[in-house]
């Protein structure tokens, strides 16, 4: 006996918008899970609807799953690059898993649809420079410090920037202004002597290192690097402050700072035999 086979090719067909009706319906009274399950049903039907993918982003997100949503959120990207409401979702998301570049992204795909760039200038920096372009960064936070020249936080990032880029003098005249303007601070010091060191001007980095100790006499890695700077220069009496320094932190630095290593040449250059160690 033959059986006929009854074929509905239109049955999936009709499913797919009511999937989509019931899990907003389901969404909208607060059955989050249940609209999971409707917009996962959905998305095996249609694995690259604008709608579903989004469904399944915001579902995830309110159910707290927020590497979900973000995954949902990035395919529904991929598929429609200028949709403003899937760009604003990965504003919000790609940062909380340090995905700059997804972040630079979305808000340059709101700022081509419509948006002010201004608005999305400190995010920008901060995104930049995290991403490591420092380039793009240092030219928002020159942006934010011309436009907002009383929040310090912008002249420490654009400082940070340009020492990045080895623009150590540009650094040292933005946090000279910063200090100017807000008054010193022992951070600040620290920062302008690195970037002596790194223009071989070492006593220069040596006044800056023991003005910045001023603020936090017992920090560690300033000591450290004033001993560094101390040793480097051809004068006994500050090679041998070098190493009392070295010795008193020996114990509270760092094993791959080497000190017993540096203590040992820094003695046999001063002549001082092994009796007197």
């Amino acid at each position: 006996m033959l059986i006929a086979l009854s074929i509905n090719c239109g049955k999936d067909a009709k499913d797919l918008p009511a999937l989509k009706v019931d899990a907003v319906m389901a969404e909208e009274r607060g059955d989050f899970t249940g609209a999971l399950a409707l917009y996962r049903q959905a998305f095996i039907l249609a694995p690259t609807d604008r709608d579903i993918l989004f469904g399944l982003g915001n579902i995830y997100n309110k159910l707290l799953m927020p590497d979900s949503a973000l995954t949902y959120f990035r395919r529904a990207r991929v598929l429609n690059p200028h949709d403003r409401a899937i760009n604003k979702e990965l504003v919000q998301l790609c940062p909380q898993f340090g995905d700059f570049q997804g972040t630079i992204t979305a808000i340059n795909a709101l700022i081509a649809t419509g948006d002010n760039e201004k608005m999305y200038w400190p995010m920008l920096g901060d995104m930049y420079y995290h991403n490591q372009d420092f380039h793009q960064a240092a030219r928002y936070y020159e942006l934010l410090v011309a436009e907002y020249p009383d929040d310090r936080i912008y002249y420490l990032y654009l400082s940070g920037s340009y020492s990045y880029l080895q623009k150590f003098k540009e650094s040292n005249d933005i946090l000279l202004k910063s200090n100017e303007r807000f008054g010193p601070s022992g951070e600040a010091m620290a920062n302008i002597a690195v970037n002596y060191i790194n223009l071989k001007k070492f006593d220069l980095a040596e006044d800056y290192f023991r003005e910045s100790l001023e603020f936090n006499p017992d920090h560690v890695p300033t000591l450290i690097n004033l001993a560094n700077v101390l040793s480097s220069q051809d004068d006994p009496v500050k090679k041998r402050e070098a190493l009392t320094i070295y010795k008193k932190y020996k114990l509270s630095t760092p094993e791959f700072y080497n000190l017993d290593s540096i203590i040992t040449a820094l003695e046999i250059e001063l002549g001082i035999d092994s009796t007197d160690r």
